[in-house]
């Protein structure tokens, strides 16, 4: 971009202001000097503290000295340390890490950071008063946004710049070339439709009419003394720079150049073409002393010129593609009758396959049945071996053998049976012991009994579990009212049977939950699944305690459902898994089939409620939530 005169004439105006300020100041010291008053200012500080501290020196008040300064530095965060000597170099009183703050000046002067004022008892020396400041750390920049004088440069720069320029185009405009032009050759040149520029030697605009002005969307008077160079000329071939404007060229080689085509940017956006006829302007000398200068402006002619030719090039384009469509037209028309064989025999093919894929359909749903089922059937089985076990360890208490030893020494002292009962010592012992073996025999027969019945529960749940499955496939299900704490605790009971074998701590939090009307098999199938990966989850997880949290209410942001939710202490679960867990054939676990939860998810749709999981990330935990609508139970009602 090329600067105007006027720019540079207004540099050098702010220049030379600025060097006589400066002159100014290093002749008669205009400025005063930043760092000469803080000095002036620590000093006065310095001799007033002198005198009273003098003072109180001499009638022996140290401890109110000490205070003193502490007060003055704790006030001034400028002040690094003091201390008050005596002329034998006693340290009468400091503050701060002085004897490091301070370095001695050289010829014991006083500097800006280091001050020291000698104090007098009567007109003999008594010591001196040191004082260390904290250096200041001012960087340049800060140093410059800070310094009165520079600011005051700065912005006597601006503003003079500002200034300068304001004035010298006000002043150029009253010295405008334009009105010494004769009214009526002013009048001819506006006059006409082409425009007229005449510029002097430098390229400067002397003198332009309206059509150019109008041209270019520039009033007449913001013309004079620009640069025609400046004014946005572009080459018409956009590979090409313009290097030298024409008009420039006519005034080198003094010779007139005709018929030159340029574009121009206008203020608004709009691209114009121009024809550009330059005839250099001489003096009697042949001194060239610039050039008279028309434009043409040719951006209509040539748009509709381009119109012309994109319309001739369309119908010639459209007469080919009229040829091709007909030479398609035949060749479709040949295929036409083999398409159509090929097309027949492709609906045979597509029917048979369709066949195929219906019955590799049906068999994928039967294993997706059948996979569910097995799956939901394995955690139940789980709690089944735990209550075979329980029963086995029951059943191989010592209890039974001893009443049977007990029954032989019966027998053996069968003649004598009052006698080996009241005298010998084995037989006292055995009332008493039968007793025992009686209390052991019946909490036996009662856990036996307990795992029975709990046996009987998890066979027929199994059964559900089947018929559930079947129900699904059938669309159908079975609703009947059931209680939210029984069905959390007979889950615990099926999926956790044993927590202190896994060192699992169970916390119940339940809150008062209308009974539901939903499937009670199916929604046990869905809690012993969340609560067997809640266990494996924690189970699995090496750190942190094991925790399995209960809950059961009804949601204060939603009355209509009521909210189970599993919480457990274990790896967690990864921000990418959340929108997985329930897809099909996804398991995190190595011994994992991916089908619990996809099964979990399909039955809760099924009871018109949602299932979703909650977690921080690995290591902090899973939340699995259920809700199921109490709807149902206003429907049954």
């Amino acid at each position: 971009m090329r600067v105007t005169p006027l720019v540079w004439i207004s540099v050098g105006l702010v220049g030379l202001t600025i060097s006589v300020m400066l002159a100014g100041d290093s002749l008669v010291d205009l400025v005063p000097n930043h760092d000469r008053q803080i000095f002036e200012y620590r000093r006065s500080l310095a001799e007033s503290l002198a005198i009273q501290y003098s003072a109180l020196a001499e009638r022996g008040q140290v401890e109110t000295i000490k205070f003193g300064m502490e007060t003055l530095a704790n006030r001034n965060h400028d002040i690094l340390s003091l201390a008050l000597l005596q002329r034998s170099g006693e340290v009468v009183a400091q503050v701060g890490e002085h004897a490091q703050a301070w370095v001695q000046p050289p010829g014991d002067e006083s500097t800006l950071q280091f001050l020291q004022v000698p104090i007098f008892s009567g007109n003999q020396p008594w010591g001196v008063l040191q004082i260390a400041f904290r250096q200041t750390e001012e960087t340049g920049i800060d140093w410059f946004l800070t310094d009165p004088w520079v600011r005051f440069l700065a912005f006597v720069s601006v503003m003079g710049f500002f200034g300068y320029l304001f004035f010298m185009k006000r002043t150029l405009r009253q010295l405008d070339p334009s009105d010494i032009v004769p009214t009526r050759v002013k009048a001819a040149l506006d006059a006409l439709s082409q425009g007229v520029v005449m510029i002097d030697a430098r390229d400067l605009i002397v003198l332009t009419n309206d059509s150019f002005s109008r041209a270019v969307d520039k009033p007449v008077t913001s013309l004079i003394g620009t640069d025609l160079g400046t004014l946005g000329w572009k080459s018409v071939t956009p590979t090409d720079s313009l290097m030298v404007h024409p008009w420039t060229r006519a005034i080198m080689d003094r010779q007139p150049l005709d018929n030159i085509p340029l574009l121009m940017n206008l203020p608004n956006g709009e691209l114009r073409k121009f024809i550009i006829n330059t005839v250099p302007i001489m003096d009697d000398g042949s001194t060239v002393r610039g050039a008279l200068v028309s434009f043409h402006d040719v951006t209509e002619l040539d748009r509709a010129n381009s119109q012309l030719k994109e319309a001739n090039s369309e119908l010639e384009a459209s007469r080919v593609q009229i040829l091709q469509k007909n030479q398609e037209l035949e060749a479709t028309n040949t295929n036409l009758h083999v398409e159509m064989d090929q097309r027949k025999k492709a609906e045979a093919e597509k029917e048979e396959l369709y066949q195929q894929l219906m019955n590799a359909s049906r068999q994928a749903g039967m294993a997706d049945v059948a996979s569910s089922v097995l799956h939901n059937v394995g955690n139940v089985l789980n709690s089944i071996n735990v209550s075979t076990d329980t029963l086995l360890k029951t059943l191989k208490k010592p209890m039974v053998g001893d009443v049977c030893r007990i029954a032989s020494l019966f027998h053996e002292h069968q003649n004598n049976l009052q006698d080996f009962l009241t005298v010998d010592p084995k037989g006292k012992q055995i009332p008493s012991y039968l007793g025992l073996v009686a209390e052991s025999l019946s909490g036996s027969h009662q856990t036996i009994q307990g795992e029975l019945d709990s046996l009987v529960k998890k066979v027929d749940h199994i059964k559900q579990v089947i018929m559930s499955q079947q129900d699904i496939a059938r669309a159908g299900n079975i609703r009947e009212p059931a209680s939210t704490e029984d069905l959390m605790e007979q889950a615990v009971l099926m999926g956790l049977p044993d927590p202190e074998k896994y060192g699992i701590q169970i916390v119940r939090e339940y809150s008062p939950t209308p009974i539901i009307m939903t499937d009670r098999h199916q929604v046990l199938q869905v809690l012993v699944n969340l609560i067997t990966n809640a266990k494996n989850a924690m189970v699995e997880h090496s750190g942190g305690t094991r925790r399995l949290t209960l809950r059961i209410g009804v949601p204060s942001s939603s009355k209509t459902v009521a909210r189970f939710e599993v919480i457990d202490t274990g790896g967690g679960i990864k921000p990418d898994n959340l929108t997985k867990l329930f897809a099909q054939g996804f398991t995190t676990r190595k011994t994992g089939h991916g089908l619990g939860l996809h099964s979990a998810a399909i039955v809760v749709k099924n009871l018109g409620g949602t299932l979703r999981a909650q977690s921080a990330g690995e290591g902090c935990g899973a939340t699995f939530t259920l809700e199921l609508p109490l709807a149902m139970v206003e429907a049954a009602a």
